[in-house]
Order: structure tokens, then C-alpha cells, then sequence
């Protein structure tokens, strides 16, 4: 029962570490905008756009870190004598979380004055795409 007790509160100090993370990115997404003169109003009507894309931020942050050590294939053995070499699946997760994050990141960058969303855009820190990733485990 101890274990347990503690896998639950290892899971709490977990969640509440993102969620502190994810506030603290939507609020620097936020300032982003009110820093360029957008309205209060308009960073209102997406907000749940940021708080996601927040959210996403610090996932891909977490999932990039699992990922790694990890390689991009893995074999795989599913009995009846299939067997082979298949794409990590923690792969496929990231990319699919990335493509939906830069599409939020579209949104927000959108509400930007044409000047401001420019420069914003060169200047805003992205997650590491695949290639990335893989080039930076091999050192290349």
C-alpha cells in the first residue's frame, strides 16, 4: 500500500510541475503578444489557444528528453513467427504533438501586427523536430 501511496504522490509533484511549467509558458506567450499591442480582447478569444499550445511546449520538452536515448526503430516480435523492425512509436507521438504545436503557434503568431510576427517568429524557441533529435544523439 506504501508504493502505491507513493507512485500517486510521485505522479501529483509530476503533474503539478507541468502544470506550473505550461502556466509559465502561456504567460510568456501572452506578455508576447501584449508586448506587440495586442489587444487584451483578442488574447482573450485565444486564449485556450496558448494554454494548449503552452501545454504542448512543455510536452514536446518531456517527451524530447525520453526520446533521446531512444532509436528512431525498434524491433518487434509479435509472436507467430512475425517479427521485424518498426518506427518507435514515442516518434510518431512527438511528431504528431509538433505539427499540432506549430499550428497553434501559426494562431498565436497571427494575432501579431505583419512587422512583429516576422520577427517574433525567428525569435520564439521551437522544439527540436525529428532530424534534430537524431542528429543530435549521433553527434552529427
Amino acid at each position: 500500500m506504501e508504493n502505491e501511496d507513493l507512485i500517486q504522490k510521485e505522479k501529483a509533484q509530476k503533474l503539478k510541475k507541468m502544470k506550473t511549467a505550461a502556466k509559465k509558458e502561456a504567460k510568456r506567450l501572452k506578455e508576447l503578444l501584449l508586448n506587440e499591442k495586442v489587444s487584451q480582447q483578442q488574447i482573450m478569444l485565444i486564449e485556450p489557444i496558448i494554454e494548449n499550445t503552452a501545454w504542448m511546449k512543455i510536452k514536446l520538452d518531456e517527451t524530447r528528453e525520453s526520446i533521446k536515448t531512444s532509436s528512431v526503430a525498434m524491433p518487434y516480435n509479435n509472436g507467430g513467427g512475425q517479427k521485424g523492425v518498426r518506427e518507435n512509436p514515442l516518434f510518431k507521438g512527438y511528431e504528431a504533438l509538433w505539427k499540432a504545436y506549430m499550428q497553434g503557434m501559426e494562431k498565436i503568431l497571427d494575432q501579431l501586427p505583419e512587422e512583429a510576427a516576422k520577427t517574433k517568429a525567428q525569435e520564439i524557441e521551437k522544439p527540436k523536430t525529428m532530424l534534430e533529435l537524431v542528429r543530435e544523439r549521433h553527434g552529427a
